[in-house]
């Protein structure tokens, strides 16, 4: 008789199971017992087959085609559960077994699957390998809760870090890599100072830096970007995409920076345009005054002009435009009390939003304790966390909307027009959004000269 064989192992980091190799042994030895022929051997390595699995198990599908054309007389598998875990699957390879007269043999015995006692007999085994994979499924997620609660590391390990072990192999805790923690820290500081994440990869690039998945593909915009608005490299647990609290690991980045790194990157008045070679001032950064709509950089009777794209409402000169604009920003730099403007406009407002975010995030922790106590029902923690997420979530906006970008504090004082002058484009450009939105306005029918009344500026700070 002809056997095919099928082995799979799920993920298993501590060697708790049997291997693909070691399955496959031990399904040869039980053909060579029969004396039927291995003609062909399928294997998915790191694969599940239950029925909450979100990966594709490619050789399986072979195994159902080799099964369908009759290529074999017995499949063999190491025990009922390598073929699947899933109570559907297994009544689809029972009923192709059946058509096709495919014995299905494993854990030492043979099944037919047109004789109603052996179909009784595997349906069962598949029952009981379904509520395994259930109950396995639920102690995962119960771990997982207890880490996020605990503030533990769990999944896959963020980059700018290293795990320490003990002997068993248990998780001892998550340090800073000496090598990659510096480039996390890099990154940061240089988004900060105005640059965009797409040179910050670039240059990463040109200096060999491995990436956080080390592949071939090397850094690009997304994954910088990444890294500076992560709440871990604050010293936060996520869980499920939210921060649930504080993690166990050692923050790489303080909170002041990490929330304005949220607001330099998140928030679309002061983000970016993220074009590799950005060449205009206010490309993406001004507005129409009629619509409202970004302007963008086009030729109008031989010269560069901002150009309403959507509605064709306003067009003026880029260099006359840029010159007022610069002007005025350098002028605003240079006021005496603009330092004091904008420390009153960052420190106060953010430590005060995130002193209200620890606060409730501790209420709420409290109320955690109380219902795994069992002295909080459930619908009461849900009536409290339904009031209290939002309000933590509205405090963590006002905390990222008040973060000026530090540059602009860098920039400003009585020597704002020398500094301003060494500035890149993108620093420039970050220093505008961030203080000011400027409102290009129709000139007027008949009207083509330049009026400065004609660009509106408003201030974002007081």
């Amino acid at each position: 008789m002809r056997a095919a064989l099928y082995t799979r192992v799920s993920s298993d980091p501590n060697d708790r199971g049997r291997s693909v190799a070691e399955q496959e042994a031990e399904c040869r030895a039980v053909c060579e017992r029969n004396g039927w022929t291995v003609v062909e051997v399928f294997s998915d390595n790191d694969r599940s087959a239950s029925r909450y699995a979100t990966k594709d198990r490619p050789q399986y599908r072979r195994l159902i085609e080799f099964v369908e054309a009759r290529s074999c007389d017995v499949l063999v598998t190491w025990e009922a559960s390598r073929a699947q875990r899933d109570l559907l699957a297994y009544g689809r390879l029972r009923d192709l077994c059946e058509a096709k007269g495919v014995l299905l043999s494993y854990s030492g015995r043979t099944y037919d699957m047109r004789d109603a006692e052996d179909r009784f007999g595997t349906g069962l085994d598949a029952l009981l390998a379904e509520r395994e994979s259930d109950q396995t499924r639920k102690r995962v997620l119960r771990a997982v809760r207890a880490n996020a609660a605990a503030g533990s590391p769990h999944g896959r390990m963020l980059y700018g870090y290293r795990r320490e072990y003990g002997p068993d192999r248990r998780l001892l805790r998550q340090v800073p890599d000496e090598d990659s923690a510096p480039i996390v820290r890099e990154a940061a500081r240089r988004v900060l100072s105005g640059e965009t994440p797409y040179a910050v990869a670039q240059d990463l690039n040109r200096r060999g830096v491995p990436t956080p998945t080390g592949g071939a593909r090397g850094w690009d915009l997304t994954q910088v970007k990444r890294l500076c608005v992560n709440p871990g490299y604050a010293g936060k647990r996520v869980h499920q995409g939210k921060v649930v609290g504080d993690a166990a690991w050692p923050a790489l980045l303080d909170e002041g920076t990490h929330h304005a790194l949220v607001a330099r990157l998140t928030d679309p008045k002061r983000r970016s345009q993220r074009d590799s070679a950005i060449r205009h001032l206010l490309s993406g950064v001004a507005v129409c005054g009629v619509c409202g709509g970004r302007v963008r950089v086009q030729k109008n009777r031989g010269s560069d002009a901002y150009l309403c794209v959507d509605g064709f409402h306003v067009s003026r000169r880029e260099d006359l435009v840029d010159n007022l604009v610069e002007a005025v920003t350098v002028a605003r730099l240079q006021r005496p009390d603009v330092l004091e403007l904008l420390a009153a406009g960052d420190d106060e407002d953010v430590a005060g939003a995130l002193d209200e975010v620890r606060e409730k995030r501790a209420r709420l922790e409290g109320f955690y304790d109380a219902a795994a106590a069992g002295n909080l029902t459930a619908a009461a923690l849900s009536r409290i966390e339904a009031n209290l997420l939002p309000e933590i979530a509205a405090a963590e906006r006002r905390a990222h909307g008040a973060v000026l970008s530090p540059i602009v504090a860098d920039v400003a004082g009585h020597d704002a027009a020398e500094r301003w002058a060494g500035l890149t484009m993108p620093q420039k450009r970050e220093v505008i959004t961030t203080l000011m939105e400027v409102r290009i306005m129709p000139a007027g029918r008949g009207n083509r000269a330049f009026r400065p009344e004609d660009i509106e500026i408003t201030w974002r700070t007081a």
